[in-house]
């Protein structure tokens, strides 16, 4: 590609004004040339912040009137499907913020778009890219830890409920609330740590305990106020059953009386990995425990410490609208995923454990 990957942001929110265009735009060979958003001073800001030249109020105005070669979607997961089928259907590569989008047959039309397109179609999965997460997944891959039998996941935040009332708390907009918010994040992580295993039951339960009491009002998100809606779960458990017998659980809150935590650990017949930061500290938040003959061992891995590790994940996108390789989290990843999402909420209804084979 000859001239520079032109890129266009749809929305100009937190996650788009703090994460994608700043990676972008430090990226030699790329250069963000148009943002849309149906707030217009909201995507004249970001625009003048960014010297963005192109600034626009609809992605399908900003599509009929920009020269692109990709699209970076970063809008309320209700219009990720909207946003990402245009752009695909335009011949542009696309990037779409997690989750997939809020039903599995808006995913499966977005695949469908990217498969008729011929370009690309990257998620942005951002927990995967962590040097921790990614030594796991060789770890793993190099059957270290022997046969996995079991993998957990928890991400519970005290207070992190992004604003009463906005997109994130209205089902309508997102579709669902921590779960969909941070449970996709664990979700995909562990399974792509265990290389995506074969998965034949999901059991799900979720609650809304300290959201509807206008309880644990969290620091992002740009709508932070009181008294609107909240229609959607503030904590979630998800209980995979494997093919081979393992068992997969997943734990996330937005909201609860406890502190935060953010922990990984996955067991094998070998020997097992931990990751728990607040435990074993930022600088090294990893162990593996396995036998020495009948001693017990633990290790410490020296593992290199990745600033904005997350930011990778769009290094990758664009790596690839250049040919060169494939991005981090393709559009089938994100299908996968959004399917035990949506198999996890229908438990959760129905009060029930929903077979998947």
């Amino acid at each position: 590609m000859a001239h520079p990957l032109r890129i266009g942001v749809v929305g100009a929110g937190m996650v788009t004004t703090r994460g994608h265009i700043p990676t972008y735009v430090h990226i030699p060979g790329v250069e963000v040339v148009a943002i849309c958003d149906t707030n217009l001073e909201r995507a004249q800001a970001a625009a003048a912040e960014y010297a963005i030249p192109g600034v626009y109020r609809s992605h399908t105005e900003m599509l009929a009137h920009s020269q692109l070669d990709a699209l970076s979607v970063g809008v309320p997961n209700a219009f990720h499907a909207a946003a990402t089928i245009a752009g695909l259907e335009a011949g542009l590569h696309v990037l779409c913020e997690k989750p997939l989008a809020t039903s599995v047959a808006d995913g499966e039309r977005m695949l469908a778009a990217a498969e008729q397109s011929g370009t690309i179609l990257a998620v942005n999965m951002s927990n995967r890219p962590r040097p921790e997460f990614q030594f796991i997944r060789e770890q793993i891959a190099a059957g270290k830890l022997g046969k996995v039998h079991y993998a957990s996941g928890r991400m519970l935040r005290r207070s992190g409920i992004p604003g009463f009332g906005s997109w994130f708390t209205r089902r309508e907009l997102s579709g669902g609330g921590a779960l969909m918010d941070i449970g996709v994040h664990m979700l995909d992580a562990v399974l792509y740590m265990l290389g995506f295993p074969a998965i034949s039951a999901v059991r799900g339960e979720i609650q809304a305990n300290l959201g509807p009491q206008e309880r644990g009002l969290g620091g992002w998100g740009i709508d932070r106020v009181r008294g609107g809606v909240f229609d959607v779960d503030d904590l979630a458990a998800i209980h995979l059953r494997l093919a081979d017998g393992g068992l997969v659980t997943i734990e996330v809150t937005w909201a609860i009386h406890g502190r935060d935590e953010e922990r990984v650990q996955i067991a094998g017949t070998s020997a097992g990995v931990d990751f728990f930061p607040d435990l074993y500290g930022r600088e090294h938040p990893l162990r593996i425990y396995r036998y020495d003959g009948d001693t017990e061992v633990e290790v410490t891995p020296a593992l290199p410490h990745v600033e904005n590790a997350w930011a990778q994940s769009l290094v990758r996108f664009v790596a690839a609208c250049r040919g060169e390789g494939a991005p981090l989290a393709g559009g089938a990843d994100g299908l996968a995923v959004l399917r035990l999402l949506d198999a996890t909420l229908r438990s959760a209804r129905e009060g029930r454990e929903i077979a998947l084979v």
